[in-house]
């Protein structure tokens, strides 16, 4: 009887802990499973969220690049009439105060109105699109401007006199002769730095070590 219950427990016992094996494996390999199925999702997740990212970056380089190559279309269409205004301004200027006229052309008067309408042409048109440029170069812009307005401005004013009848005649060719060596000497070397700049821009020359 004794024996017989002993067998009875054993038997539970093993029983018991064959059941227990087999749930704690049965767990065990369902975890696995979980666990490798849920670190494929994080990998295809996270390859899928890589990719998007990507594609983004690739947009936004697109972008960018558009947006640079546009500024840059417009920045050159701007350089490009600036130049012809001030090469145009430069030209009345120092029509205004050379020391030779031609035959049959503008008198004094004349190429002074000429020269006050494309000096304001050219400022004009600098002040609203200095936007597209460094303040250095604005500096040097403005730099050429004073040292052609200035004296050709006090020139004007003693040719003035001079039609007027006044007896200025000393003070008068004083400010010519001024307004005349400023052309010659001060106004080239600010025209080659304000050039240099454009060209920089451009792209055409790499900076202000460059030739003229």
């Amino acid at each position: 009887m004794l024996g017989d219950v002993v067998k009875f427990i054993g038997g539970t016992f093993v029983v018991s802990a064959i059941l227990a094996w087999l749930i704690r494996s049965l767990v065990t390999h369902l975890l696995s499973k979980d666990v490798e199925s849920y670190k494929h999702t994080l990998q295809s997740e996270a390859a899928t969220e890589l990719e998007r990212l990507k594609h983004q970056l690739r947009l936004a380089a697109a972008e960018h690049e558009k947006q640079t190559s546009l500024l840059h279309e417009k920045r050159a269409s701007v350089i490009a009439e600036l130049y012809s205004k001030m090469i145009d301004f430069l030209g009345a200027a120092e029509s205004f105060v050379s020391r030779w006229e031609f035959e049959g052309g503008p008198l004094k008067p004349e190429k002074a109105k000429i020269l006050g309408q494309k000096a304001h042409e050219f400022r004009r048109y600098f002040i609203h699109h200095r936007i597209y440029f460094t303040e250095d170069l604005c500096s040097k812009v403005e730099a050429l401007v004073e040292a052609v307005n200035s004296p050709a401005l006090k020139y004007r004013v003693w040719l003035r006199a001079v039609e007027d009848g006044e007896n200025t005649s000393g003070e008068y060719h004083k400010a010519w002769n001024e307004a005349w060596e400023a052309m010659k000497d001060k106004v080239p070397p600010l025209e080659v730095a304000v050039r240099r700049e454009f060209r920089t821009l451009l792209g055409v020359e790499r900076g202000a070590g460059a030739n003229k």
